[in-house]
């Protein structure tokens, strides 16, 4: 019998990490429980800092059309593009999300997200505009499903 060899890499498989969502609110709710919200704000920045630092430069360098694309891979890969509106008109990017794909998977897989979870969307975008040079307003967040409105924009030069 002849012995037949398959290879294959983990870019052969389908990507999905909704489980690391969960991972993430337990390690925010550890941190929170232990040193407050200024501890899990610090814990984003920190994260922010080091892992989106090249898309902050892309953005210092291109405008926003690379965080439009960065926005349309996170919800393609999540399986999520029907949750996600944008518009991007001139040095503005408004981001409307109807629900959360991170919460819905949370709530459904039966874990209860942490009340410091909605930072992931505040701080964690308020940090990266302010590394990319743009002004972030949050106008809208919803606890339960994580829907949300905010939008970037370019801020002024003097």
């Amino acid at each position: 019998m002849a012995v037949k060899t398959m290879t294959r890499s983990a870019k052969d498989n389908k990507y999905l990490h909704r489980d690391f969502h969960v991972s993430c609110d337990v390690g925010i709710n550890y941190i929170g429980e232990r040193y407050g919200t200024e501890g899990v704000k610090a814990y984003l920045c920190q994260y922010v800092d080091a892992y989106l630092s090249p898309l902050a430069e892309k953005i210092r360098m291109e405008g926003l059309l690379p965080l439009k694309r960065y926005f349309l891979d996170i919800y393609r890969t999540e399986e999520a593009e029907d949750q996600l509106q944008l518009s991007l008109e001139g040095d503005t990017l408004k981001v409307s999300i109807a629900a959360c794909p991170a919460l819905t998977h949370m709530r459904k897989s039966g874990h209860t997200p942490s009340v410091w979870y909605r930072e992931t969307t505040s701080t964690l975008y308020g940090r990266l505009a302010q590394n990319a040079g743009l002004a972030f307003t949050l106008e809208h967040y919803d606890e339960q499903s994580g829907a949300a409105s905010f939008r970037f924009q370019k801020e002024a030069t003097s």
